[in-house]
C-alpha cells in the first residue's frame, strides 16, 4: 500500500514539475470551451503482474477497448478530457463467450510541440473493482481542417484490493474531430 502511495506521489511531483516547465499561461484570445471529441480502439500489448509478463499472444490475456471522449479547453494550454471505454474480454474456451466492463477515464492533456500531447488519466474500472491511472503520449496527424488521426502509447497502472498492481502497455488508435 505504501509503495503504491509512493509511486503516486512521485508521479504527481514529476507531473507538477513538467507542467511548470511547459510554462502553461493564460491564453490571450477567448477560446471556446468545447475542444472536440474522439473515438478509437485500444489494444493492450503486454502487461506485468507479480513479476510475470503476459503478452497479447495468450488468449486469457486478450481484451480490446473502444474509447470515446469529449475534450474541453481551460483557457490555458491545459485541456480536460472525459473518456469512457467499454472493454470486451472474450473467453474462447469457456461457457461464457465474453465479459464487458466499463472504464471511466477522466484526465488532463497538455499539448506539446509537433502535434504531440502528454496526458494523465484517472482510471475507475466498473465491473473489475480496479482503480489507477494512465499516463499517455499521443501523436496526431491532420486529416483535414477539423479532423485528425492519432496514435497513442498508453501505460495503464491498476490497483485492486488484496492484489499486486498491474503495469500494462498498449496502443490507442483513433480519430479526433
Amino acid at each position: 500500500m505504501y509503495k503504491s502511495l509512493g509511486i503516486l506521489g512521485f508521479l504527481f511531483v514529476s507531473f507538477n514539475t513538467f507542467l511548470q516547465a511547459q510554462e502553461i499561461i493564460k491564453a490571450e484570445d477567448p477560446v471556446t470551451k468545447f475542444a472536440g471529441y474522439h473515438v478509437g480502439v485500444v489494444q493492450i500489448l503486454f502487461g506485468v503482474h507479480k513479476s510475470e509478463l503476459s503478452a497479447l499472444d495468450k488468449s486469457d490475456f486478450y481484451s480490446i477497448g473502444f474509447p470515446m471522449g469529449l475534450t474541453f479547453n481551460t483557457g490555458c494550454k491545459l485541456k480536460i478530457d472525459f473518456e469512457i471505454v467499454p472493454v470486451v474480454k472474450p473467453y474462447l474456451q469457456e461457457e461464457t463467450p465474453y465479459k464487458v466492463h466499463l472504464l471511466y477515464h477522466p484526465g488532463i492533456l497538455v499539448p506539446l510541440n509537433k502535434n504531440f500531447t502528454f496526458g494523465l488519466r484517472l482510471a475507475f474500472e466498473a465491473g473489475e473493482n480496479q482503480f489507477g491511472f494512465t499516463p499517455l503520449l499521443n501523436k496526431s496527424f491532420a486529416l483535414g481542417k477539423r479532423s485528425n488521426f492519432f496514435i497513442e502509447l498508453v501505460a495503464p497502472i491498476r490497483f485492486a484490493k488484496n492484489q499486486a498492481f498491474n503495469q500494462l502497455i498498449g496502443i490507442h488508435l483513433g480519430l479526433g474531430l
